[in-house]
């Protein structure tokens, strides 16, 4: 009932206990009672009461201000995302050749080893503790912006980290270690092809693709530093292309033995090839160009120049040019790009 300026109304509904007993004392929640709502239906039809104004006209609603920590945890889901799916690859590469070689003693495949353990990587572990630990960093930046992202890349993003858990009793070295990765990678590509399908063009997707494509041209400028160099063990350029995923379009387009011209030209300065570093980093430089602030009074904001500068540095060299040590000067360019981002935006 309700109290109104003529006195109690009944409303036409409520909130009752109810029980099957005739002892009143039944209805008393600790004695068994429950509580259901109650409706009052009509019977005939009845109009529709709102306190929601009418609009003369519809117009599009404003999308608002995107909050700097919702920014901040696109932004890493992005990074961590990208992280896990380079890893899956490295260790797709290192258990391919443990399947031809049978001995973690070859050179390249103790090259790699080293490689991988410089970032906290065990492949001799049946699934790394170190990928678990990324994709559950993902869930964790997922789960505080669930509402800007769809449901499906949700479970798509909780069901590979299960899979992945599942794999860590089961995997053996190997061909089924690397059978393993390629599983994974088809459930991370699921992923990352709901969000690239599905999610809104606003800035939060921004963030999160900016996120990616700084940390596919970091991890790249990195792959190629180590497997291009050239004191690198035999077959270390065919490892780069293959965790570049760029193995067919180097038979096709090279249709010569694999080279460190070849394979820096591909995954260095292809501005075609979305697994080059050029390719990621004009896709930075176009996504900070739309973000609020990217220009100030026509000069451009810090991280802006910063890309331009690494942008820059890529095409005015050749293959030949690009050496080791300035694919290492990229990479900490880079890595000054997503500082600058996170003080300008992610504070």
């Amino acid at each position: 009932l309700t109290r109104t300026t003529e006195g109690w109304r009944v409303m036409p509904g409520g909130y009752a206990r109810i029980g099957g007993s005739d002892d009143p004392t039944a209805l008393a929640m600790q004695n068994g009672g429950s509580v259901a709502d109650v409706w009052v239906v009509s019977d005939r039809p009845v109009e529709p009461s709102t306190l929601v104004p009418r609009q003369a006209a519809y117009r599009r609603p404003d999308l608002g201000t995107l909050p700097s920590r919702a920014a901040d945890n696109l932004f890493w889901l992005g990074r961590y995302v990208e992280r896990a799916e380079e890893t899956m690859r490295l260790l797709r590469a290192w258990h391919l050749r443990l399947s031809e070689t049978d001995d973690p003693a070859a050179p390249l495949l103790a090259d790699l080893t080293d490689y991988l353990d410089d970032f906290g990587i065990d492949p001799a572990e049946n699934v790394p503790e170190r990928l678990h630990d990324t994709l559950e960093s993902a869930i964790i930046s997922a789960s505080k912006i669930r509402d800007r992202f769809s449901v499906d890349g949700w479970m798509a993003l909780n069901e590979l980290a299960r899979t992945a858990r599942r794999m860590s009793s089961t995997l053996t070295p190997g061909a089924d270690g690397a059978g393993a990765m390629r599983v994974l990678l088809r459930k991370i590509s699921g992923f990352s092809g709901l969000v690239h399908e599905n999610m809104y063009r606003f800035t939060g997707w921004r963030f999160l693709s900016i996120g990616r494509a700084l940390e596919r041209a970091s991890s790249m400028a990195s792959v190629l530093a180590r497997f291009a160099d050239e004191d690198a063990p035999d077959g270390a350029l065919d490892l780069a292309v293959e965790v570049g995923d760029s193995v067919m379009t180097h038979r096709r387009r090279y249709a010569v033995a694999t080279t460190r011209e070849t394979v820096v030209d591909l995954l260095g300065l292809d501005a075609m090839n979305p697994r080059s570093l050029m390719y990621q980093v004009e896709t930075l430089r176009d996504l900070i160009a739309h973000l609020p602030g990217a220009e100030d009074r026509g000069r451009l904001s810090e991280p802006a120049r910063a890309v331009l500068r690494v942008q820059t540095d890529l095409a005015i060299r050749s293959p030949e040019e690009l050496t080791t040590g300035d694919l290492c000067e990229i990479g900490a360019d880079l890595a000054e790009v997503s500082n600058l981002i996170s003080a300008k935006w992610l504070r």
